[in-house]
């Protein structure tokens, strides 16, 4: 989203001021605010939001070079351009070393000296928004990293959720992160579009909405239908611009959004909701490194989301199990699964609707009283042991081929006792976990799907041992570093020139030894260019209490 960049231009001299508004928000895209004192500034920077300060020297009160202190105590990275009549070479000097930009001197031809400083702010603008973007790209990358640990370590689903939320709200910067599902109010089987959305974690850095309407988009179904949900429930990654956020913005109390960013969220393959991101206080370009990033972590969601869906129903899988057998006494002749009782000599006491189906038998009445033996026509060959002597099963897990294809059985057989606890007999229950394990092969999958995440992603990503050999290297860093997988395997990592050139394993080492994450940038020839690289260094420690592993990510360092 193209948003208005806002300026502070300082200077005791009206006529300079004027030609600097005039010269930079000639484009349209610089807006630039003028005051004539430093103190007057000063109280402009804590009330609003800049990208760029320029500052004259010589003013009454405090000079520029004072008026730097002051601004570098308030915001350590706005870009600061001192514009002067001074050039003497202790005052540029002690400019940049009290951390100004660029010293632009006044005077010479006013063309070229405006143009020179539209150049320099554009430019120092940039170089500030692209350390911005690096940093938060390396931040979320981090929380997801931190939400994979936080579903696999066993809290409760709900409140994984929501610490999630938290992390890519602090990671991101933005002011409200919200999660929501999308709904229709249509029976399921009919699958209608969506016509509503609900809020499944919230999290805030500032007061947006009275608290009434905070609770209601907290809680309530909240309609749509201005076209935003077609878009949504198709898929797409939506970066608003001024005039969507005035047309999609769902909520009508509170202050108007200055950014909008919309993430979708799948489970099994189909749009589940949406990631949305917020800011109100000031505008935001989103660049492209932090929407892969935020890509990453709605994937994420979604795949925590879809396990945690499998979890429930194979839990509630087995507590159906146990009620079954808990209750089997009494409901033997309702029951669907498989179920039938023997007496100590093996004749048939009672056997079921279920049963009598798996034992080809039309009527249940009819092998009450037989034995196992005399059971044989139309027995299941599976059933049957090598001899041919029919074995019905009694304990474990079998695998029938039917015409309607594969049927997953678990079948256990206990013992039952009379009131005075002797043995009178056995009970077999049998269970169709075909579904079941279906879920648990989702849960495999859902698994492969969290490394495919790596594998895909657009940051070149090597995982080396404690002894710095390489155990594994996705796509996007071979690229990088023109090697297959085939020849890192199980390599060094001073084996290659350009990762013995970037001293990762002196990075590896310091990272072992501190357990802190280890950032930095640095230069090198990848075929036959010049290239910045962005290095991200971080401990990775096996839940299992195995050997620690270090995570290496390298991405080229560009200005967006």
């Amino acid at each position: 989203m193209n948003s208005e960049v806002r300026i502070l231009h300082v200077d005791d001299e009206p006529v300079i001021c004027d030609l600097t508004k005039l010269s930079l928000e000639k484009n349209g895209r610089l807006k630039v605010d003028v005051v004539h004192s430093a103190e007057e500034a000063l109280e402009r920077i804590r009330s609003g939001s800049y990208s760029c300060i320029i500052s004259d020297y010589e003013m009454p009160i405090m000079n520029g070079l004072d008026f730097l202190k002051e601004v570098r105590s308030i915001d350590p990275d706005i870009p600061f351009i001192l514009f002067s009549g001074r050039g003497r070479e202790a005052v540029i000097i002690d400019a940049i070393n009290t951390g100004a930009d660029f010293y632009i001197q006044k005077g010479g031809d006013p063309k070229a000296l405006f143009a020179e400083l539209n150049h320099k702010v554009e430019y120092a603008i940039q170089q500030r928004n692209t350390r911005m973007a690096l940093k938060r790209r390396d931040g979320i990358l981090e929380a997801v990293s931190l939400v994979a640990n936080l579903f696999l370590g066993g809290e409760p689903f709900e409140r994984a959720l929501q610490e999630a939320i938290t992390l890519f709200g602090l990671a991101t910067e933005v002011d409200t992160v919200r999660l929501f599902a999308l709904h229709s109010d249509g029976p399921a089987h009919d699958a209608p579009a969506p016509s509503y959305v609900q809020n499944k974690a919230s999290w805030t850095r500032i007061a947006i909405h009275p608290d009434p309407y905070e609770q209601y988009i907290r809680s309530e179904k909240i309609p749509v239908d201005n076209g935003l949900l077609d878009r949504l429930s198709r898929g797409e990654t939506l970066i608003l611009n001024e005039s969507e956020i005035q047309k999609y913005y769902l909520f009508n109390q509170g202050l108007t959004p200055k950014s909008i960013a919309i993430f979708p969220v799948f489970v099994d393959q189909n749009v589940w909701g949406v990631l949305w991101f917020t800011d109100f206080m000031g505008g935001r370009i989103w660049s492209g490194v932090e929407i892969d990033a935020l890509l990453a972590a709605s994937a994420m969601i979604g795949s925590a989301i879809q396990q945690d869906q499998m979890r429930r129903s194979l839990i509630q899988a087995k507590e159906k199990y146990a009620s079954m057998y808990s209750l089997m006494r009494r409901l033997c002749d309702t029951v669907p699964d498989i179920l039938w009782a023997k007496d100590q000599e093996g004749s048939f006491l009672f056997v079921n609707q279920a049963g009598a189906d798996l034992l080809s038998a039309g009527n249940t009445d009819d092998l009450v009283g037989k034995k196992e033996e005399d059971c044989i026509c139309g027995i299941p060959h599976s059933f049957q042991s090598e001899t041919g002597h029919t074995i019905l099963p009694s304990n474990g897990r079998f695998t029938l081929k039917t015409g309607s294809g594969i049927t997953e059985l678990d079948i256990l057989t206990v013992p039952f006792v009379n009131h005075q606890g002797e043995p009178i007999g056995t009970v077999t229950l049998g269970r169709d976990i075909t579904s079941i394990c279906q879920i648990k092969q989702g849960l495999v999958r859902s698994k492969e799907r969290y490394e495919n995440i790596i594998q895909a992603i657009h940051i070149g990503v090597i995982v080396v041992s404690k002894d710095g050999i390489i155990k594994d290297v996705n796509p996007r860093a071979q690229e990088l570093l023109s090697v297959s997988k085939e020849e890192m395997i199980g390599t060094p990592l001073r084996k290659n020139r350009i990762l013995r050139e970037m001293e990762l394993s002196d990075a590896v080492r310091e990272v072992l030894q501190g357990g802190a994450a280890i950032s930095y940038l640095t230069s090198h020839t990848i075929t036959g260019t010049k290239e910045d690289l962005h290095c991200m260094v971080r401990l990775l420690v096996p839940e299992n209490g195995g050997d620690a592993e270090v995570l290496i990510t390298i991405d080229p360092h560009y200005i967006e």
